[in-house]
């Protein structure tokens, strides 16, 4: 975990997964963006700023995913901070078995995903943020970045935003090969909002920080608008017979060379492969009948 200034005011801990931080002018006020996947992470990150006599006030969780808030409980435990996050996004925070939950479908998750990465610690949150300038003695603005979860948000600050993960660093973008959605077409508007975005230089949660933003964001399009033809393209070739939601999944995930770990892995791909498809069927591109007791896909006619 390295830390880094970026600009005046503005630093981050570069890790697997990015933790933000911000100060006001004064030094009077300290934001955190996000607290990392546990603990550990989070200890080693507060420890740094307390060394450097860096204030720790707030503290923003930009969405409800287990790797970028894991280590929040640890923070709340140890520092009186203040806790904002999105509309419902700060549900799921409050009530995390609620993200294993809504991966399986809504029934009891099985005890394999009842773990780390899919089941962070539940904390408090003390303030919803709505997008806008937050606080004129810190003037930083929060801005909706839905798409890769329902309600993700971000922060600007003096010319630099932390998008978190509306999208991933090249290198990063590369490894994932299927980047986790849940709303394809929200997605996709986020990620125009950002190219269109003129700024200093982008955070994203997970990879570095880069001032050629508008680069790195085009090549998370043609990512995304690639998966989106291929599933086009499987549901196309299944002709009359169609192609069942399971087997469109299995297609792209073997398309893709990944073999998934276990069913919480294969749960992150089929959400996202499923976003793409519930695309199609909101543009009219295909359409679906409950054959044989399962969902069958077909063309939009």
């Amino acid at each position: 975990m390295e830390f880094k200034e970026i600009a005046a005011g503005c630093y981050y801990f570069n890790s697997a997964v990015n933790i933000g931080y911000i100060v006001n002018e004064d030094e009077s006020k300290g934001m955190l963006i996000d607290a990392g996947l546990e603990s550990s992470a989070a200890k080693k990150a507060v420890q740094h700023l307390v060394k450097k006599n860096l204030p720790i006030t707030h503290l923003f969780i930009t969405h409800a995913h287990a790797d970028h808030f894991g280590g929040a409980q640890y923070i709340q435990r140890n520092f009186n901070v203040h806790t904002i996050a999105p509309s419902l996004e700060e549900a799921i925070m409050r009530n995390s078995i609620l993200e294993p939950i809504y991966l399986f479908n809504g029934n009891s998750p099985l005890s394999e995903m009842r773990n780390k990465f899919l089941e962070a610690p539940s904390i408090r949150v003390d303030e919803i943020c709505t997008e806008g300038i937050w606080d004129k003695t810190f003037p930083l603005e929060f801005l909706a970045l839905p798409g890769h979860s329902h309600n993700q948000f971000g922060v600007s600050y003096k010319g630099i935003l932390y998008a978190a993960d509306a999208f991933l660093g090249s290198d990063v973008l590369e490894k994932h090969k299927i980047p986790f959605i849940v709303n394809a077409t929200e997605n996709q508007e986020t990620l125009l909002k950002l190219k269109n975005m003129n700024i200093e230089g982008m955070v994203p949660g997970h990879g570095k920080f880069t001032k050629k933003y508008h680069e790195v964001i085009q090549e998370n399009i043609d990512v995304h608008e690639k998966i989106a033809t291929q599933v086009h393209s499987i549901i196309a070739e299944s002709g009359d017979s169609g192609i069942s939601l399971e087997n469109l999944i299995a297609k792209i995930i073997t398309q893709y060379n990944i073999q998934p770990a276990n069913i919480g892995m294969y749960t992150l791909f089929r959400t996202a492969v499923s976003a793409y498809f519930i695309q199609l069927i909101e543009e009219g591109k295909a359409m679906y009948k409950i054959w044989g007791g399962k969902p069958i896909i077909f063309l939009g006619q």
